[in-house]
């Protein structure tokens, strides 16, 4: 698969996930919820499939992959309020920010210090 179409396969499962009626990982771990564990993870794995694709380690590129996850993490939230049994949440949105915040830091700390060569993709 072309590495530009996995941050697209990410959000939809990310979003398809965030609109399942009723859905939401209930308990505890400690004293964060798993729901917002599930929020941190997801968008982490987006905001580093995103720089992933992007083949990019500059300041720029990072900050507009933490800005626009972390947006699309505020309009999933809005979409979830038309979901039965879910609700628009601020503290999910806090999780989704945090979660861009750690993919973006990943990316940074692990990812690649160069751009690979161009394999044909």
């Amino acid at each position: 698969m072309d590495r530009r179409w996995l941050p697209i396969a990410v959000a939809v499962v990310v979003l398809a996930a965030s609109l399942v009626p009723g859905g939401g990982g209930g308990g505890t771990i400690g004293p964060v919820g798993v729901d917002k564990l599930l929020h941190v993870v997801g968008y982490a794995v987006l905001a580093a499939a995103s720089l992933f694709a992007l083949r990019s380690r500059t300041g720029r590129a990072m900050l507009a992959v933490g800005v626009v996850v972390t947006a699309f993490g505020g309009g999933v939230e809005l979409l979830q309020g038309f979901v039965p049994g879910r609700g628009v949440s601020g503290l999910d949105l806090v999780a989704d920010a945090v979660g861009a915040v750690a993919g973006v830091a990943a990316w940074r700390v692990f990812g690649p210090s160069s751009p690979p060569e161009d394999a044909g993709s």
